[in-house]
């Protein structure tokens, strides 16, 4: 006669407080990978409207480096604050300001010319190019443009 099948407590299987501890075990494992995968796509999305902003601050400065000393969109005569243009491309903002510098001292003329026949300064232009919604971080770009 065969004898009935008498489970010990080592062949019976995995028990629930096993199993419990084994998934918090993989859990508190796996929750730093993660999390680690997280940030990273994190900073590469950053990284790729950082990129963007900084492709767009390069395109205008390539525009203002082809425009002549004396074009009109350069011309900050009469006003020691400079002249400040925005425009928007997308969702994105690109503000140029030009301002004339005195080359001999590098700072703003105390007489600011109002003329161009008196502009023998040199022209100090910023560009600071942002998303609109100020995610994604700034460049600023600056350019002396000489007569």
């Amino acid at each position: 006669m065969k004898q009935p099948m008498r489970y010990s407590r080592n062949s019976a299987g995995v028990t629930l407080t096993e199993l419990l501890v084994s998934l918090v075990v993989i859990a508190t494992i796996l929750i730093p990978i993660l999390n680690f995968f997280n940030s990273t796509l994190r900073q590469n999305n950053q990284d790729r409207e950082l990129t963007k902003i900084r492709f767009l601050a390069e395109e205008e400065l390539e525009r203002i480096i082809s425009l002549p000393y004396n074009d009109a969109s350069l011309d900050a005569l009469g006003n020691s604050s400079g002249k400040t243009d925005f425009y928007e491309r997308g969702q994105y903002i690109v503000k140029t300001n030009v301002v004339l510098i005195d080359p001999e001292t590098g700072e703003i003329p105390e007489r600011y010319p109002y003329n161009k026949i008196d502009d023998t300064f040199l022209k100090r232009v910023i560009i600071s190019a942002a998303k609109q919604d100020k995610l994604g971080g700034q460049v600023d770009l600056v350019y002396l443009k000489s007569p």
